[in-house]
């Protein structure tokens, strides 16, 4: 039998609760704040109440109402008396079934923090009716819990001693931290390119020569095997391209390149000597040696990296060009890349979010005929890359790219046009590569004619003839020049080879930029008694930080509205649209561009609607965010954050409702966070943004609704410092994320039991705190770690590892792990539920370890 004994006992009781809340003057006003009419169904006994908010006084009727509801919320009788008990997980009892709601539901939850006080309230009611068996038969019946075998403690305590552990070391991390960290400051290197014409088109002459020069020493050296590389990308033939482009460029311009990008940094002014020693792999290079010819990049001409990534420079570039207009400039992006990459769905998104946005960029293809191997005929459908630009709306032109005037001219054009706010250009530029793909290569796709007739179109030997026959050259000029480019880049190839390996101790250095200390060392503050959702603290953090930074942004699918969750609903009116940004659905654009604006000074928070989106986006997850900063060899920071709700519970069945943290755990360079609680959510969220590095940050939705007290102050809390719930000495638990409330209900039953059961919440998942998980777990002598995401390569794994190197004589039995099924997250409910964690499983695996099983 349940707690009520009928339908008229359950109105009687209640009712009563209801009569009490409409006197309650601040919680009744609260409750009218939401202007709903919601509609509580019960099962057995059977039953209904019908609560009108929407007018004053507020109203309630037991039994058949004819008024509609905006939401419904069916539940057992039992299950609504332990709500009104604060006994039930609400979100949990939703994503379990226990509650089914219909309606208004994202705006019932939001009543929850004025609800709480009725949780006091409920047990008065039932005390001045009388019914405190109500009250007694809630609780669960201590047990006492089992005398231990004094005999077997003994001996086991001759196996068991007090491991000695240096916790300062563990919790060592790749994270530069000081007292004080240099703003971010732009430096350009002057390109001191001549005004007069005659002049100018010398200079092009000379820098398409150095170009020549310097990519044929390359050759000779990788023909030699003094190139630590086995893939060279030259640009043989393509150097007016390089040339006509850049000299277009004011010195402030931004330019993001692809793997063959020797020609476009030589051609914007990059150092020659640094060039060479990093082909050459040595630390004088301009990545120190961690870049490579394919990712050699230089920040002083305005360089966003040279990237290895097809297509991946044109949403870098979108970004890039997103900052120019965000900070009100009159600057431009200029972003190369070859035929071939515009097969790629990042070259669509890219130009579609230009377009879109009229972003001041200009895209220059390098058609060469040829993606790597394949002809352009058989790789695009169209007979020229600039006729894609109609699906934009905006201009596509196509230009000889073998003379150097003709694409200085359209791209001076496609600049003026960008900066009057008109938005992108597409300039295709019709050009060869004389070598093959790679350096070394047969290049057998391709007929001996087909060469030789390009090479008669040589576009140095066709400039170095029209300025002679324009009379601004004379021969022994052109051979003078050769000359002096020659011994520019034998001077280049002596310092390299002259100049020394990177040190060992380079490769823990540049993953990550240096941080304030604060954000690491930061005390927490009282929470206070202020409660509000885990929603309304994201906003909070996200309106604060964009209140208090200007070059915070937010970015995403719908976040003007609020997005999915409704997380950011109303920044939009405070902060406008250029800061709170809805983008197309494109996840590329998003976070790729957020990354080229991370680059180049601004501070952006991309949302990511649903965590299982991150795949649409695993290239700037993988290889661009992370990796930036260390290819460039520290030359920048991406000071970025990525926002996304994951996790199971709302009956999306497998492509919306992974959690996908352990994945992100195995790519260094990301801060990753999960907090589990509205005051550690605001606060991290908060660091996250002030932070130098990229993080992401996962949210649970679960947790939207979840309600908790949270300081009315400016607070941070500190990134890779963990947080114990619960204190206890029987059992650690570590939680992740939506899995620690289930963890403290499990502590909280078994507490009951006669066991305390400590519940520890990593809350950063790196850095992770090592040395607060490995104090625990000495404390207790048993570890069990709790997560939503599957068990085979999990959080878990990774922790149960680490404990077990440095603590394994504390434990007093195998550590446990509880996690998520090895399989897809069905649509069905009943095998939704069974396929993550719930409190009863925790609770039953702890019983387990603390019998000794």
């Amino acid at each position: 039998m349940g707690f009520f004994r009928d339908t008229d006992h359950l109105y009687g009781v209640l009712g009563a609760l209801f009569e009490r809340l409409r006197v309650e003057e601040e919680i009744a006003r609260r409750l009218r704040e939401s202007d709903l009419t919601v509609r509580f169904i019960f099962r057995e006994p059977d039953g209904a109440i019908t609560v009108n908010l929407t007018q004053w006084p507020i109203s309630f009727e037991c039994g058949e109402s004819e008024l509609p509801a905006d939401v419904e919320m069916t539940q057992s009788a039992d299950t609504a008396h332990l709500f009104w008990l604060g006994k039930i997980n609400v979100p949990s009892a939703i994503a379990t079934r226990k509650i089914v709601a219909r309606g208004s539901v994202p705006k019932a939850l939001a009543l929850l923090p004025a609800i709480r006080p009725a949780f006091d309230i409920y047990p008065a009611v039932l005390e001045d009716l009388g019914e405190r068996e109500l009250l007694e038969a809630a609780q669960v019946t201590e047990t006492a819990r089992g005398r231990r075998c004094e005999g077997l403690k003994a001996l086991l305590s001759r196996f068991r001693a007090r491991p000695s552990i240096d916790y300062n070391s563990l919790n060592e991390h790749l994270i530069p931290l000081a007292d004080e960290v240099t703003p971010y400051v732009e430096q350009f290197s002057p390109q001191n390119l001549p005004s007069n014409e005659g002049e100018l088109r010398r200079e092009m002459l000379r820098r398409m020569m150095l170009i020549r020069e310097f990519e044929k020493a390359l050759a000779a050296e990788f023909a030699t095997g003094n190139l630590p590389s086995e893939a060279l990308h030259l640009s043989i033939g393509q150097e007016a391209t390089a040339v006509g482009a850049c000299f277009a460029l004011r010195e402030d311009a931004y330019m993001t390149t692809t793997h063959r990008g020797h020609g476009h940094m030589l051609a914007k002014g990059a150092d020659v000597r640094g060039m060479m020693a990093e082909a050459l792999a040595k630390v004088t290079g301009l990545c120190k040696g961690k870049g490579g010819c394919m990712h050699v990049t230089d920040g002083r001409v305005g360089a966003v990296g040279a990237n290895g990534i097809v297509g991946a420079s044109v949403v870098l570039g979108a970004g890039a060009a997103w900052s120019a207009k965000y900070r009100n400039t009159d600057r431009v992006a200029v972003c190369f890349l070859g035929d071939g990459a515009t097969a790629q769905g990042m070259f669509h998104e890219g130009m579609n979010f230009a377009a879109v946005r009229k972003l001041p960029l200009v895209a220059v293809v390098e058609n060469n005929l040829y993606g790597e191997f394949t002809p352009f005929s058989e790789h695009c459908p169209v007979e020229r890359v600039a006729q894609r630009a109609a699906a934009y709306g905006i201009p596509g032109i196509t230009v000889d790219g073998n003379d150097v005037w003709a694409v200085y001219d359209a791209a001076k054009a496609a600049i003026e046009r960008a900066r009057r706010g008109l938005g992108p250009t597409l300039l295709e530029c019709l050009t060869y590569r004389i070598s093959g793909h790679t350096e070394g290569e047969a290049a057998e796709y391709r007929s001996d004619e087909e060469v030789e007739a390009w090479k008669e179109r040589d576009p140095i030997e066709r400039l170095a003839e029209q300025l002679l026959a324009d009379g601004l050259l004379h021969e022994h000029d052109v051979q003078r020049m050769q000359d002096s480019v020659r011994g520019e880049v034998r001077a280049a190839l002596e310092f390299a080879a002259s100049s020394r390996q990177p040190p060992l101790e380079e490769l823990d250095a540049d993953i990550f930029a240096p941080d304030l200390r604060i954000l690491y060392s930061a005390e927490p503050v009282p929470q206070g008694r202020r409660e509000i959702t885990y929603a309304a603290a994201l906003w909070e953090a996200l309106a604060e930080e964009m209140g208090r930074d200007s070059s915070v942004y937010l970015l995403g699918e719908d976040v003007s509205t609020g997005g999915y969750f409704s997380v950011s609903a109303g920044l939009i009116d405070e902060f406008g649209p250029m800061r709170v940004v809805d983008t197309p659905i494109s996840e590329y654009a998003i976070v790729d561009s957020a990354i080229g604006a991370a680059m180049t000074g601004l501070r952006p928070v991309a949302e990511i609607m649903f965590e299982d989106f991150l795949a649409s986006c695993m290239d700037p997850l993988l290889n661009q965010a992370p990796k930036l900063r260390f290819m460039s060899g520290g030359q920048y920071r991406v000071p970025l954050v990525v926002r996304t709700p994951g996790g199971a519970g709302v009956g999306m069945a497998a492509q919306h409702s992974q959690t996908l943290e352990g994945l992100f755990l195995n790519i260094p360079g990301w801060i990753l966070m999960a907090p589990s609680t509205p005051y550690d959510a605001k606060g991290l969220l908060k660091a996250a943004i002030r932070s130098n590095n990229p993080v992401l940050f996962f949210e649970n939705k679960l947790l939207y609704s979840s309600v908790g007290p949270v300081p009315d102050k400016d607070y941070v809390l500190p990134i890779g410092a963990a947080d114990v719930k619960r204190e206890g000495k029987d059992l650690t638990i570590v939680a992740v994320g939506a899995t620690v409330p289930l963890a403290l209900e499990a502590a909280e039953e078994l507490g009951r039991e006669g066991s305390a059961v400590e519940v520890l919440d990593p809350r950063t998942l790196y850095p992770m705190d090592w040395a607060a998980i490995a104090r625990s777990v000495v404390k207790t002598g048993r570890l069990m770690v709790v997560e939503m995401g599957p068990l085979t390569g999990g959080v878990g794994s990774e922790i149960v590892a680490r404990v077990q190197e440095v603590a394994w004589r504390a434990l007093k039995g195998p550590a446990r792990r509880v996690a998520g099924r090895d399989a897809p997250i069905a649509y069905n409910r009943r095998l939704e539920n069974a396929a993550v964690p719930d409190a009863q499983q925790i609770a039953e695996v702890a019983r387990q370890m603390l019998r000794g099983g």
